[in-house]
This record gives structure tokens, C-alpha cells and sequence, in this order.
């Protein structure tokens, strides 16, 4: 009922504002948690931390939907932060874009205008090469690695020399789902079929030369932009998530599905890093802890239940077809996408660290 009361809450204050204007991923090898560990130092130096007895208020940003299982797992962390820290750390979460889209919140987390944010590999994107391995076509398809790359040794070190360069200090993650294709043209069962299709993606210049090498013309339409892009024709299709169809009502202006499981599209728990030093130690501990149970629910429950609900749902609408592609047609994919693995080995070690610990997985 807490929840739910959150997400009813969370709704009317979109809703009047817009009427008036993600765990230990430092952790040693072989740990089990899903978030990247809280690090009491960064390499711009600790700030003065606050007095442990002050009540702390957080703006906690988000252009995804409040809907979605990373919301969900928010919800979760807050509603822990708050009870374990007795009320003296309050999170204030506004989802849906309410404060702005994938740029306008990243800039005020990283002016400082909000404290954190929740926000794509694709919105770091926008500011660093380094967060596109996340996201390489093909080399994570499945939760359970996701879960141990973006919790391991070689992921964290990314996030630390994220901090030192753009001052955000990532402290847990989060999952939207595994993406796919979906358009209005034919289903996609090969390479071939994607030939000539507009794709909306997400902004990233290494998923633009993926979709080119696959033969499709890739464009950036905001995430919120989406639906109406598909109903006007500007677009004829997207590579997506199940969830996003679902939770933006995409499905009523698409025709095909085609599961593929390019790569995984992960939601970092982001701070502004001067904050963050400001905090105690407790105060930092209590706030990863709680994201960290978050994310746990997301993978365990939230995630495979709403994947579940939105197959369902695409489906009993009776206008939108789903298709697999799997076998030699999906090594086909594969094939054209994973020379982009090299390319992004050359651009920095991090990179092709993380690359080689992902390998090591399988």
C-alpha cells in the first residue's frame, strides 16, 4: 500500500508541476551483490562531511517511467533508507521526466541543482566513451551476467574514473530489460530485414554504427517522443525493451516484435560527487544498502514479472506480432556487431578489461 500510495503521489505531482512548469560492486571477486560499492574517498578529494545528527533531503531525478521495474526498485530503497535512518535521510523521487528528459537531468546532477539521478548507460553516453561497453551488441544477453559485470572489479573501476572526470558518483544500478526490434514494416527474422528501416535508438554513437553495420538508418528521438514519432511515420520502428512497449502503450503503433536480446539497458543511481563526500559514512551506507535491496528486487521480481505482464499485454492486443530470432539468423547479427568489441578494446584498458572480464563469464 506504501508503494502504491508513492507511485498515486509521485503521479499528482507530475501531473501539478507540469500544469504550473540504482550494493557493493567494489567489492572482492566472487561477491553476490548487484550494485557498485560506496567508496568514502573520490579522486577529487573528500569534502567536509555533514554532522551525522542532521536531517539530509534528496532530489532524486528521473526521465523514466514510474511504472518500470527500476522505479519499483527505487521505491524499495527509499522506503529502507528512510526507516533504517530514522527518518533523518528523506529521498524525494520524481520520475516521468518531470524535471526534464535524459540531458536536463544529467546536467543539473552534475551542476548540483538536484543531487542525483537515475539515468541510462546511454544518457553517460553523452559525456564519456567509457559507459558504451556496457551496452556493446552482443556481449551481455542475459540478467546474470549483467548482474556480475556491472557488480564486478572491472566495471567499478569505470565508475571511479567517471567520478574523477565528470563528478557523478555511481552507487548502485538497475535494469529496464534486454532490447530488441519493433516496427511497422515487416517482422525482422534476419540482417536483411532491418535493410532501409528508420530505427529510433538510443543516443550513443556506438549504437548508431551498430544499427548502420546492420543496415538500418538509425535516429535519436527522446524516449518520451517515441510513441508519437511511431504514429506519425517519422520512425518505422525502434530497438527497445518489452517494458518501454508496454509502459508507453507503444504496442498500439506497432506491428512486429522481434526478440533478439541485443544488450541490456541498465538504470545507474547517480550522484553529484560534492554531495555525496558531504555525507557521513553512515549516511553513505545506509543510501547503498537500500539501493542495493532495490536492485535485488528488480532482477528477482520486478523485472522478469513486468516482462512477463508486458508479453502478455503486446500480445491480447491482437495488432502487434512477436517473432524470435534466434539460431544461425541471430549468429548472423552477431557476426556483423562483435568487430565493434575491438574497436572499443583499442579506445581505453578500462574498457578492454571489462570487455575480457564479461568473456570470462561465459
Amino acid at each position: 500500500m506504501k508503494k502504491k500510495m508513492a507511485l498515486l503521489l509521485a503521479g499528482v505531482l507530475s501531473v501539478s508541476m507540469l500544469l504550473s512548469a540504482c550494493g557493493n560492486g567494489g567489492q572482492p571477486s566472487g561477491g553476490n551483490t548487484n550494485s557498485p560499492a560506496p567508496s568514502t574517498s573520490s579522486p577529487s578529494g573528500s569534502e567536509t562531511q555533514q554532522p551525522a545528527g542532521d536531517p539530509v533531503k534528496i532530489t532524486f531525478a528521473s526521465y523514466g517511467n514510474s511504472s518500470m521495474p527500476p522505479a519499483m526498485g527505487h521505491y524499495d530503497a527509499i522506503d529502507y533508507i528512510s526507516e533504517t535512518s530514522g527518518g533523518a535521510i528523506e529521498i524525494d523521487f520524481i520520475p516521468d521526466g518531470v524535471l526534464g528528459g535524459e540531458s536536463d537531468v544529467m546536467q543539473q546532477v552534475m551542476d548540483g541543482t538536484v543531487q542525483m539521478v537515475e539515468c541510462s548507460a546511454s544518457s553517460l553516453n553523452l559525456y564519456t566513451t567509457l559507459s558504451e561497453c556496457f551496452q556493446l551488441p552482443f556481449l551481455i544477453t542475459d540478467y546474470e551476467t549483467e548482474q556480475a559485470a556491472l557488480s564486478s572489479d572491472a566495471a567499478q573501476a569505470i565508475y571511479d574514473k567517471i567520478a574523477e572526470d565528470l563528478g557523478l558518483k555511481i552507487i548502485g544500478f538497475s535494469e529496464n530489460g534486454l532490447r530488441h526490434f519493433a516496427n511497422n514494416t515487416r517482422p525482422i527474422t534476419c540482417v536483411d530485414d532491418l535493410k532501409g528501416l528508420k530505427l529510433r535508438i538510443a543516443p550513443s554513437n556506438m549504437l548508431t554504427d551498430a544499427i548502420e553495420r546492420l543496415g538500418a538508418s538509425p535516429m535519436t528521438v527522446g524516449y518520451n517522443d517515441v510513441y508519437s514519432a511511431l504514429q506519425n511515420k517519422v520512425v518505422d520502428g525502434e530497438e527497445i525493451n518489452l517494458t518501454s512497449i508496454y509502459a508507453l502503450k507503444h504496442y498500439e503503433q506497432l506491428k512486429y516484435v522481434s526478440e533478439i536480446g541485443m544488450y541490456p539497458y541498465p538504470a545507474f543511481v547517480v550522484f553529484n560527487l560534492d554531495f555525496w563526500n558531504s555525507l557521513t559514512d553512515d549516511q553513505r551506507q545506509i543510501i547503498t544498502d537500500g539501493f542495493t535491496k532495490g536492485c535485488e528486487n528488480v532482477f528477482s521480481t520486478y523485472l522478469p514479472d513486468y516482462e512477463e505482464e508486458a508479453r502478455a499485454a503486446i500480445v491480447a492486443d491482437n495488432t502487434t506480432a512477436i517473432n524470435v530470432i534466434e539460431g544461425d539468423a541471430k549468429q548472423e547479427f552477431v557476426n556483423i556487431c562483435t568487430p565493434i568489441w575491438d574497436e572499443y578494446r583499442e579506445k581505453d584498458p578500462l574498457i578492454a578489461d571489462f570487455i575480457a572480464y564479461v568473456e570470462s563469464l561465459s
